[in-house]
């Protein structure tokens, strides 16, 4: 059955290993999909013991317009001493859709990663000459040239690929408190789990400058966060909260002395990753922290040395 049309366009296959080596790059590339508003698609969406496997990823590559191929994992099996042409044979799938179905198919659009450049031409030879991307198997750089190359195809204008890592971290840091409302262990989440928890996520992150117990902003630009932390003045309510995510869990924080400097302390998505600064800073010091912390900057942290606090 063909999709949707609006579903066609944004479904994107997402074809790459599923074993624990993989994780933490299959994570973060179904998380990129997500947040840059599209739908991920892959061969574990249906679990269907009547269906011929291969008819259901057959279904799967229909159903999309785009596609994200990892065949960086080709290496001899440890235990078989064979390799895994899993990948490869969807990419075909997916190249074959592309070149010999109808008008829609035709419209099919892909990229391809690799461990390294250029090492596909040593045992794929016939995709030589396509633009083939890489990863260095570095979540983070998997996270930004999805990113960039999804904005391609996005019906609005995406955060930069850095912002997009900064929720990818801020939603990690927060899934395990996630997780506990729901019963669940983030080492045993299914794939459909992880992906309801990113939809969530996206649904209701945001980002609030709370001044004194009051909100300032909701998504402050840099220029209201200056703004609003040069306003406060020593005395009973002299503290400022950066709030992002999903959960208010995820903060960084500041309290300011009568000495003029500042006490700062950040949270990192659940109460047992709470840290106070060793250091007090002065407000110029502490206006570029908030700054770079609300850019996904990890600046920051530097500059200061962080002490576990319990709350």
């Amino acid at each position: 059955m063909s999709a949707e049309p609006e579903q066609y366009e944004h479904s994107v296959f997402l074809n790459c290993p599923f074993d624990a080596e993989y994780v933490s790059l299959f994570q973060a590339g179904l998380f990129s999909i997500v947040d840059c508003g599209f739908i991920p698609r892959t061969a574990l969406d249906v679990s269907d013991a009547s269906e011929v496997r291969i008819h259901k990823i057959y279904a799967t590559v229909g159903g999309c317009r785009l596609g994200i191929h990892d065949i960086s994992r080709t290496q001899l099996d440890v235990a078989t001493g064979l390799p895994r042409f899993n990948m490869p044979l969807e990419f075909g799938i997916f190249l074959g859709a592309k070149f010999l179905g109808d008008a829609n198919q035709r419209r099919k659009a892909c990229l391809v990663f690799d461990e390294k450049p250029y090492r596909y031409q040593m045992y794929l030879s016939d995709v030589a000459g396509q633009d083939i991307s890489w990863h260095a198997n570095d979540p983070r750089t998997l996270v930004l040239r999805i990113r960039d190359w999804l904005a391609s195809y996005a019906s609005e204008r995406l955060p930069s690929g850095s912002v997009i890592w900064d929720h990818f971290t801020t939603f990690m840091g927060e899934l395990r408190h996630s997780c506990e409302r729901l019963r669940q262990k983030p080492d045993e989440l299914t794939y459909l789990d992880f992906l309801h928890h990113a939809r969530a996520f996206r649904q209701t992150y945001v980002e609030t400058l709370q001044v004194g117990g009051g909100v300032e902003a909701t998504n402050p630009s840099p220029e209201d966060i200056r703004r609003a932390i040069r306003g406060i003045k020593p005395g009973k309510d002299a503290f400022v909260i950066l709030r992002k995510g999903a959960n208010g869990l995820s903060y960084i924080q500041a309290a300011l002395k009568k000495d003029g400097k500042w006490i700062v302390e950040y949270q990192d998505g659940h109460i047992d990753k709470h840290y106070e600064a060793e250091h007090r800073v002065d407000t110029e010091v502490l206006v570029r922290a908030f700054q770079a912390y609300a850019q996904g900057e990890n600046t920051w942290r530097t500059g200061n040395k962080w002490k576990p606090q319990e709350i």
